[in-house]
C-alpha cells in the first residue's frame, strides 16, 4: 500500500513545529530509511504515519484514503517503537500471537505464522518466557516479531536494532527485509545509523529540525 505526505506539517503549543511541509511518497512495497538528528522530527514523521498524530496542516495518505478516514484497526499498520513494548502478563508466544486476536486466522495457520517468525528471530526456545525473563534484545526481538506476525500492509520501524547485540543486527535486519519483500510490507525505517540506512533503504531520506530532503 502507498504511503503519502502532502504538505504534512505538526505544530504543538506555542509554536513549536515539530515537521514542517513534508511530502514523501512511499510506493507500495518500497523500504524509505529515515536518518537525521535526535530531536529533528524522525519519529513525528512515524506517527504521523501510523495515524497516532494528525497533521496540522496537510494530509496523510494510506493509498486513496486519508489516514483520518480510516479506523484504528483497519489500517494496517504495524509500529514498532524504539523501546521494545510488550504485554508483561503474556509470554512470548502469547506476545507474538496477539495481533492475530484482531486479525483471526485459523487456529492452525495461526500457530504455523507465530512458529515461523520465532524461529526467523531466535526465539524458538523462548516462547513460554515472560518479558522479565528476557534480555532487552530479546523483548526487541519479540516486538519485531509481534509487528511482522500480522503481515501488515506498512511497517513503520523506529530503531529496530538498537537494542541488538552487533552479532545479531544483520540477522534481524535480513528477516524483517525478507519478509516483507515477499509480502509487498511498505517500509518506513527510522535509523541514526547512515550505514544501516544505506543497507535497508530503496531510498534514504534525511530528516532535520522537522523539515525533510532527499
Amino acid at each position: 500500500m502507498e504511503l503519502r505526505f502532502e504538505n504534512a506539517s505538526l505544530t504543538y503549543p506555542p509554536g513549536v513545529h515539530a515537521l514542517a511541509s513534508v511530502r514523501l511518497r512511499v510506493a507500495s512495497g518500497e523500504c524509505v530509511a529515515v536518518v537525521g538528528p535526535s530531536g529533528g522530527g524522525k519519529t513525528t514523521l512515524l506517527r504521523l504515519a501510523a495515524g497516532l498524530e494528525p497533521p496540522t496542516t496537510g494530509s496523510v495518505w494510506h493509498g486513496s484514503r486519508r489516514v483520518s478516514e480510516i479506523a484504528p484497526d483497519a489500517r494496517g499498520v504495524a509500529l514498532a517503537f524504539q523501546v521494545p513494548a510488550v504485554y508483561p502478563h503474556l509470554t512470548a508466544g502469547e506476545n507474538l500471537a496477539f495481533p492475530l486476536r484482531y486479525h483471526p486466522v485459523p487456529t492452525a495457520e495461526a500457530s504455523r505464522l507465530v512458529a515461523d517468525v520465532a524461529a526467523a528471530f531466535g526465539l524458538s526456545e523462548l516462547l513460554g518466557r515472560k518479558p522479565h525473563e528476557l534480555s532487552g534484545g530479546e523483548r526487541q526481538r519479540v516486538a519485531l516479531g509481534r509487528c511482522l506476525v500480522r503481515r501488515p500492509a506498512v511497517l513503520l520501524l523506529d530503531e529496530p536494532l538498537g537494542q541488538l547485540d552487533v552479532p545479531l543486527r544483520a540477522a534481524v535486519r535480513e528477516a524483517i527485509l525478507t519478509r516483507c519483500r515477499a509480502r509487498g510490507t511498505t517500509v518506513l525505517w527510522v535509523t541514526h545509523d547512515p550505514a544501516e540506512a544505506a543497507a535497508v533503504g530503496d531510498r534514504v531520506v534525511e530528516v532535520r529540525a522537522g523539515r525533510l530532503s532527499e
